[in-house]
């Protein structure tokens, strides 16, 4: 716009400004004067007047000039929207001169530009043709060939004109503002028609038209390829594309596409895959076989693959439509990418020995769907079809399949499995695929015969019965412990021989019978009616069994019927029974009371007396019992090769003329010794260096006496050869080949990989085991690992292996690495252990039956490195049996139920038998009784619960040789009985007291604990009071009286522990309901029961850990710890409760290494206990179960605490809280107001109230000796978070009062979170008038860090300070260690005074435009002589934020 000019710019509307109308002319005053003024008098003499006469001048003025504009244009401008293509153009002038600077405008419909866009005419140029260039703007909407468009014309002029500045009068010029005149060339409108050539086309364009896919031998999808699109014009509507392929090979990613105003030139990308239909894979499928050679990868469907993509419009702009418009198609190329190999085929599919499952082999690696560990088998088998059998079961229920190598898959049989040889085994579709990393075929269609086994196994028979009945007992016969059944129902037959044929008869029957229930098969167990046995009759019997494939054996064992009343006893397990000079034996009598319904005589008491005898008079050592039936032997006592006779004597206590006996003969077998090489399985070594095997960990597991003899050898395995050292000679392996000690010189052997040999002999046994070793070139660091100690370790919870590794080098090691070597197993080492020498193997996370590498990798500050590896045999858990608990249901005290745990397989005989059970469905197991050869049990339970329909689950555990285990339930239902107070006390002192004499204390906690669940009532919820709180309370003081002595007589093993951990948490849970002394007992009975734990090495079960958490937490709830009730006694159970959890946690880790955690966490007990290398303490946290409370070591703990141990001693760390938060819990047992912190330790004098739990933090060793920690850096200390009990007040604003002090004496009352405080004003501290600003912090309850002073009897605070803290969390920084607990303590008011400045000769500067700074607490100076210019004003009541003037 122009911008010299002085008028406005123009705008649509101009101003109309008045124009001046002209005075009459002097005297002619009828006539308006010309728009012209009349020229002077010229100063020329006239001219000759012409002979002509002039005219005479005309009556009219001359007329003023009408504004006009002259446009030459043509009819009609034709431009093109595409720019500089075609243009148009136009002149346009004024007519007449304007009064004013004239702006013309030249607008459009939009279509149409015009350059310029406006003109400017003056006075000077207005009649000037300026010319004007027409051009059409260009959009991208296609409108068609063209459209119309026209210019129109616009005036804008401020018409204004000022007398005397132009040469005519302002009447003589022309207003043009809003001139809407004719064009004056042609007289037709000034309005200007434009035709518009449309330069735009709707379409749409493909980046490509055509994309190149490929896909795999199977149909699934490999290479993508992609291609663009987008339109050629703006769409007036949305436009949308679908978009269809017409083969059933290729896919586009999308079904459509969408393009909008705003987006319609940008490329959208369609991803074209190809792939065949699930249902059509694979694609070749009329080439499936089960034969690899027929098998075909290639058809007509696979090659040449061609497909067309086209496009459809949907929109609603004309343009965008399938009649207006057209789209490439784009064609799509798919090649296949033929598999490297087949898929992989079934080989074999063969019956195990132990006819426990079926070994499925493949011709190739697999994938191993369904990954590491055990998996159902559904993942792999297509279980709803086979040959002779339909139906899912066939395999049996709980049947898993585990991978044992990338090729062989087990099929281990659930219970009841029907699966026979000659049965179908099919395999599931699309699963199994090779593990060739460009495989894609998946097995398919393939099925294959079930092979029998190799070498079947046959049953062996293991009787349980007397050797001799009493005259009026049954005989039982059991043999539901025997061999052989592969997981099913065996075949039994009985036969007899007596010693009086006419004798036998009624017996035989009794077997005939016997062997004719469950359709034929026979039972294992037979019970003969004492009554069809005659007196004095000596019976042999001989049981058959023949498992499904056929299979039999046989046993016998005898019985005689003596002619008078005696107790029934007999041995567990076979008769011979084998055991090894390396492991215990376990004796087991089942002993009973002998009846006497058939005689006159009655027994005056219950109490038996047991002696145990060797009768070959070869075993010399101990046979002292603790439980009268057991006898225990330790290891390394019994002699290999040697046979033992045992006899356990059993007679009743008051008449032991009434007696009975059962022998056993114990074969003590040779075991085979092992060749071990220390150092690893494969290692390597460097030319440059020794190379020393060591055969000396050979282990002789009967250690006998004869000297070991050695021979070693070396293999070149790159070519089968025998070693040759450098100098082309064989290899001399020094000082030579017999010594445990081989050692090749350095330089001795070239680069390559060589296998060592050794050949042990000890005795006429011998065993050859060899070692690879890769020799590389140089000084590589040297790795070793230790032997393993066991033949096969167990995958099962909480268990682990230590790899002991070692590395060294002419420099120093800089890094070490385990790793495991050809499976796919993660996760295998405990966090951080992978990164040690020592690595530890959780071995939950690897899987039965396989047998797993690990190397170790050392790296030096040279930059070498070398590894060693290590093999790990994995050992499967017994399978394929089950439980049955009968009768389906009973009641409490009434009825015993038999436990039953048949047709169990393992290849690690013998096996043991443990039953448990819990109320209910799931919860806690307890025990019923311990370990044994039986695979049967008897056994009284307690009621169940009334919401669960009084249902108890009971569970078998059966373990092998290696104690690895397996598990099955059963259910049966417990209903109570209604006993008085009297009958529930009196029977269960009778029950208990009964199985104490009869030398039984399974029994006795059996009965304790239907006692003790009694008493809740058959309700989880709700307690059922039986009796008033003193009875029951007597009642429970009464059965930890009897628990007590029941552990007399019981052995301690880890579900005896178990047992009477079960029982106590049962006696004390109900706080209220125990006497003082009661508590105080039962916490030294734990506490007593857990050391004797530690001392006997079994160490504690996790279900035993929970019993202890629960008993010790409703401990801490009794009077033993009642504030109202504290005695001398109460510190003395205090330090019994840390000497429990002490021994708690030796208990759980006894056996443990280094990095192993185990927790407690129940209601006010949460426990976290750890193990750890004393080099590797610290720089860590060690966090709380349950709470937010954790401890921080320093960095290097163990120098920094001067802990007396070396770096790799390992060093036990215990973290326990006494937990308050169930302080509401405790309130409905006692009303009182103090926690359980203090509590413990008594009422405490230092000015604070608690506000935790208390927190235990101890160092040890392994055998508990706590270390004295204290004297720590305070820059380095111990922090220690805990977890306040309640909220800490941190709104810290509301602490801050801000008042003014105006006179000397003045009170000011602050309204503070805690109550009221005052403060006094003094003048002398303020300034010149003595006021002053007061800044006051109310006094605030704070957290304190305190410690229990053993020393002081009290809490401390010294040497504890808090490092920060929020409203529920406090950490605090100790320089030591014991018990610690958070305090509240109440901190002191705070006071900061500060007033103006006083004034000064200066003038004051102007004001900050920031506010003033908080008044400190030191008053400002004495104020100078010197006046300021004008005084400062009296500060305000209330500080402002704003500086002073």
């Amino acid at each position: 716009e122009p911008t010299a000019e002085p008028t406005a710019e123009p705008t649509a509307e101009p101003t109309k400004l008045p124009i001046p109308m002209p005075t009459v002319a002097p005297g002619n005053p009828s006539k308006m004067p010309s728009s012209y003024p009349t020229p002077e008098p010229s100063s020329d003499p006239t001219v000759v007047p012409s002979s002509v006469p002039t005219s005479m001048p005309s009556a009219l003025p001359t007329p003023a000039p009408e504004a006009g504009v002259l446009v030459t244009t043509p009819d009609w401008h034709t431009v093109s929207e595409e720019s500089g293509k075609q243009t148009s153009s136009f002149e346009i002038s004024l007519t007449a001169e304007p009064l004013d600077t004239v702006y013309v405008n030249f607008t459009s419909l939009g279509n149409t530009a015009m350059d310029p866009a406006w003109v400017k005419f003056t006075f000077g140029n207005y009649d000037t043709p300026q010319t004007v260039t027409v051009s059409g703007i260009d959009d991208s909407i296609d409108q068609g060939p063209w459209y119309k468009d026209h210019i129109d014309v616009n005036f804008t002029s401020a018409d204004e004109c000022k007398e005397g500045t132009r040469d005519l009068p302002c009447g003589q010029y022309v207003a043009y503002n809003g001139f809407d005149g004719t064009n004056s060339a042609d007289g037709k409108s000034l309005r200007m028609d434009v035709n518009v050539t449309d330069d735009d086309t709707a379409g749409v364009q493909v980046t490509t038209t055509h994309v190149n896919t490929t896909f795999d031998n199977y149909g699934d999808a490999l290479g993508e390829d992609m291609y663009g699109i987008r339109l050629t014009s703006e769409p007036r509507y949305d436009v949308t594309l679908s978009l269809s392929t017409d083969g059933r090979f290729s896919y586009t990613d999308v079904p459509s596409v969408t393009f909008t105003a705003d987006d319609w030139y940008t490329v959208q990308y369609v991803t074209v895959t190809s792939s065949a239909a699930t249902g059509r894979r694979p694609v070749c499928q009329d080439s499936l076989t089960r034969e690899p050679a027929k098998y075909k990868q290639k058809c007509a469907e696979l090659t040449g693959r061609k497909d067309v993509i086209s496009h459809a419009f949907t929109s609603s702009d004309p343009f965008y439509t399938d009649a207006t418009n057209s789209v490439q198609d784009v064609k799509i190329y798919s090649t296949v990418f033929y598999d490297p190999v087949l898929p992989p085929f079934l080989s074999t599919a063969k019956f195990t020995t132990l006819l426990n499952g079926v070994l499925v082999t493949f011709d190739k690696d697999t994938v191993q769907p369904g990954g590491a560990g055990s998996f159902e088998c559904v993942s792999v088998l297509n279980l709803t079809v086979t040959k002779k059998t339909l139906g899912t079961d066939w395999i049996g229920d709980g049947a898993l399949c585990s991978w044992l190598s990338a090729s062989s898959l087990k099929v281990t049989f659930g219970m009841g499995p029907t699966v026979i040889p000659d049965d179908i085994l099919h395999l599931k579709d699309g699963v199994v695929q090779s593990s060739n990393a460009y495989a894609s075929l998946f097995a398919m269609n393939q099925s294959i015969t079930i092979l029998g086994p190799d070498k079947p196994t046959v049953p062996t028979v293991t009787f349980n019965a007397p050797q001799a009945i009493g005259v009026c007992d049954d005989l039982t016969l059991d043999a539901s412990a025997s061999q052989g059944s592969g997981g099913r129902d065996m075949t039994f037959n009985y036969t007899v021989k007596c010693s009086n044929a006419d004798a036998c008869a009624n017996v035989t029957a009794v077997l005939d019978e016997a062997n004719k229930v469950n359709g034929g098969t026979g039972t294992h167990t037979v019970t003969i009616p004492a009554s069809v046995i005659s007196k004095g009759l000596k019976m042999e019997f001989k049981l058959t069994a023949s498992n499904f494939l056929g299979e039999m054996t046989s046993r016998t064992t005898s019985v005689e019927k003596l002619g008078y009343p005696a107790p029934n006893v007999a041995i567990q397990g076979g008769n011979p029974r084998e055991t090894t000079y390396s492991e215990e034996l376990v004796l087991r009598a089942d002993a009973s009371l002998p009846e006497m319904k058939c005689v006159a005589d009655s027994l005056s008491n219950a109490k038996m007396t047991y002696v145990w005898t060797e009768l070959t008079g070869q075993y010399t050592g101990s046979l002292s019992t603790t439980n009268p039936r057991i006898l225990r032997i330790a290891k390394n006592q019994l002699l290999a090769t040697k046979s033992y006779e045992f006899q356990c004597f059993v007679a009743l206590t008051s008449n032991t003329e009434n007696n009975n006996t059962a022998s056993v003969v114990v074969d003590v077998t040779q075991q085979p010794v092992t060749a071990k090489i220390a150092g690893g399985k494969e290692r390597a070594s460097g030319t440059d260096q020794a190379l020393v095997l060591d055969a000396g960990d050979s282990v002789d597991p009967d250690d006998m006496s004869d000297e070991w003899s050695y021979v070693w050898s070396c293999v070149n395995k790159t070519d089968g050869t025998v070693c040759k050292d450098t100098t082309g000679g064989q290899l001399q392996i020094q000082p030579n080949t017999t010594n445990a000690l081989a050692r090749v010189p350095a330089g001795k052997l070239y680069t390559g990989t060589y296998e060592f040999s050794v050949f042990v002999k000890k005795d006429d046994r011998n065993d050859t085991t060899s070692t690879t070793v890769v020799i590389t070139a140089g000084a590589p660091p040297v790795v070793s690992i230790g032997t393993l100690s066991e033949d096969k370790y167990n995958p099962i919870a909480d268990s682990y292996l230590r790899l002991a590794g070692s590395a060294t080098s002419s420099g120093s090691i800089v890094s070490t690495e385990w790793t495991q070597v050809g499976s796919s197993v993660t996760g295998a080492f405990i966090s951080g252990s992978d990164m040690r020498a020592t690595g530890v193997v959780q071995l939950d996370a690897l899987t039965a039956g396989v047998t797993y590498t690990f190397m170790l990798t050392a790296k030096d500050t040279f930059g070498e490195s070398s590894y060693s590896t290590v093999e790990v045999v994995m050992n499967e858990a017994p399978s394929s049996g089950g439980l049955s608990i009968t009768p389906s249901h009973g009641y409490v005290f009434e009825t015993d139920f038999s436990f039953l745990s048949e047709n169990w397989v393992d290849e690690d005989l013998p096996l043991s038998y443990k039953f448990v059970y819990t109320v209910g469905y799931e919860g806690s197991w307890t025990p019923v009784a311990d370990a044994q050869a039986s695979a049967s049990y008897d056994a009284l339970l307690p009621q169940g619960l009334v919401e669960d329909n009084y249902t108890l689950t009971g569970m078998t555990v059966v373990y092998d040789y290696y104690d690895s285990y397996s598990s099955a339930t059963d259910t049966t239902r417990v209903l109570p009985v209604k006993y008085s107070t009297a009958q529930l006390a009196n029977i269960s002192a009778a029950l208990t007291t009964e199985a104490l004499e009869l030398g039984d204390p399974e029994a006795s906690m059996q009965i304790m604990g239907a006692t003790h669940k009694s008493l809740s009532g058959g309700s989880s919820d709700e307690r059922r009071k039986l009796m008033s709180s003193s009875e029951e309370a007597a009642l429970r003081t009464t059965l930890l009286a009897t628990l007590k002595e029941t552990y007399t007589v019981s052995d301690v093993t880890e579900a005896n522990v178990d047992s009477m951990m079960s029982t106590l948490d049962g006696i004390v849970n109900a706080p209220n309901d125990l006497t003082t002394a009661t508590a105080i007992d039962s916490l030294l009975f734990a506490k007593k029961l857990l050391r004797v734990s530690v001392d006997s090495e079994i160490g504690i079960s996790t279900t035993g850990t929970g019993y202890v958490g629960t008993a010790l937490s409703y401990l801490l709830l009794s009077s033993m710890f009642n504030a109202s009730d504290v005695t001398s006694a109460t510190p003395v159970s205090a330090a019994n409760v840390t000497d429990t959890l002490r021994f708690l946690s030796m208990a759980q880790l006894y056996g443990a290494y280094a990095g192993i955690e185990y927790t407690v966490s129940s209601a006010m007990i949460h426990s976290a206990s750890a193990r750890e290398e004393a080099q590797y303490l610290g720089g860590d946290s060690r966090g709380m179960p349950g709470s937010n409370v954790k401890v921080s070591f320093p960095s290097n703990f163990s120098n920094a605490a001067k802990l007396p141990v070396s770096g790799n001693t390992y060093v036990d760390m215990r973290v326990v809280t006494l937990d308050t938060d169930v302080y509401t819990a405790y309130a409905s047992y006692r009303n009182s107001g103090n926690t359980v912190a203090s509590n413990m330790y008594g009422s405490s004098t230092y000015n604070t109230d608690l506000n935790s739990a208390v927190t235990q933090v101890e160092v040890m060793d392994e055998d508990g000796n706590v270390f004295d920690v204290g004297g720590l850096d305070p820059a380095a200390p111990i922090y220690v978070t805990m977890q306040a009990t309640e909220p800490i007040d941190t709104n810290f604003s509301a602490w801050k009062m801000e008042k003014v002090c105006y006179s000397d004496g003045q009170v000011i009352e602050m309204d503070c979170p805690l109550g009221t405080q005052t403060y006094t004003c003094d003048s002398s501290l303020g300034g010149v008038d003595g006021s002053y600003f007061l800044d006051f912090t109310c006094p605030g309850v704070v957290p304190t860090c305190m410690w229990w002073s053993e020393g002081e009897g009290e809490w401390a605070h010294e040497g504890c300070s808090v490092v920060n803290y929020t409203s529920t969390n406090v950490t605090c920084a100790c320089t030591h260690l014991t018990d610690f607990v958070l305090g509240k303590n109440v901190s002191a008011a705070a006071v900061d005074i500060s007033f103006t400045s006083s004034p000064t000769s200066l003038p004051t500067p102007l004001p900050s435009p920031l506010p003033t700074s908080l008044p400190t607490a030191i008053p400002t100076a004495l104020p100078t002589a010197a006046p300021s210019p004008a005084p400062t004003p009296q500060p305000t009541a209330v500080p402002t934020s704003q500086p002073t003037a």
